[in-house]
C-alpha cells in the first residue's frame, strides 16, 4: 500500500499479475471522498473529489469474507465479519451523532439501505436539507 494523498488516495498491492496484464491493467486505487465545503467541517482538506467511505469498504470486506468463509469455514474470518460490521456500526454512529440524529442499527447492517447522496444509513436525505440552509446562510 502506498499513500498518494493521506486520507483519501491509497495505491494497492495487486497479487497474480502476469507480464501481459501490467502492460494493459490499471493499478488499484482505492479513493475515498474528499469534501472542503465548509471549510471548518473539512479541516486540513485542500480540494474536492469524489470516492467512496470507509463503510463502503467494510461492506465489500465483509462480502469478501463471506464469499471465502464459503470456500473454507474459519473462525477468524468470521472474527473479521464481526469487525467490519462493529467498524460500520462505530462510523454510523459518529456521523449521526454528528448530524443530530438517531440510528438504528440491524445485525447485518452491511445490508441496511443508505441515502444516495451522503451514503450514510438512516439520513434519508437530510443531509441535502442541511445542504441547502448552509447555501442559504452564506
Amino acid at each position: 500500500m502506498e499513500v498518494i494523498d493521506a486520507g483519501h488516495r491509497y495505491l494497492l498491492a495487486e497479487l497474480d499479475r502476469s507480464e501481459d496484464s501490467i502492460k494493459f491493467e490499471q493499478d488499484q486505487i482505492l479513493k475515498f471522498v474528499k469534501r472542503n465545503n465548509p471549510p471548518e467541517k473539512y479541516p486540513g482538506n485542500t480540494g474536492a473529489y469524489h470516492g467512496t467511505t470507509i463503510q463502503e469498504v467494510c461492506r465489500a470486506l465483509i462480502d469478501r469474507c463471506k464469499y471465502v468463509n464459503n470456500q473454507e469455514r474459519c473462525g477468524e474470518t468470521e472474527a473479521c465479519i464481526t469487525y467490519f460490521r462493529q467498524a460500520i456500526v462505530e462510523l454510523e454512529s459518529r456521523a449521526a451523532k454528528r448530524h443530530g440524529r438517531k440510528v438504528q442499527l440491524a445485525f447485518d447492517v452491511e445490508n441496511m439501505p443508505t441515502c444516495r447522496i451522503c451514503g450514510h444509513i438512516g439520513c434519508e436525505e437530510a443531509c441535502r436539507k442541511e445542504n441547502a440552509d448552509t447555501q442559504v446562510t452564506k
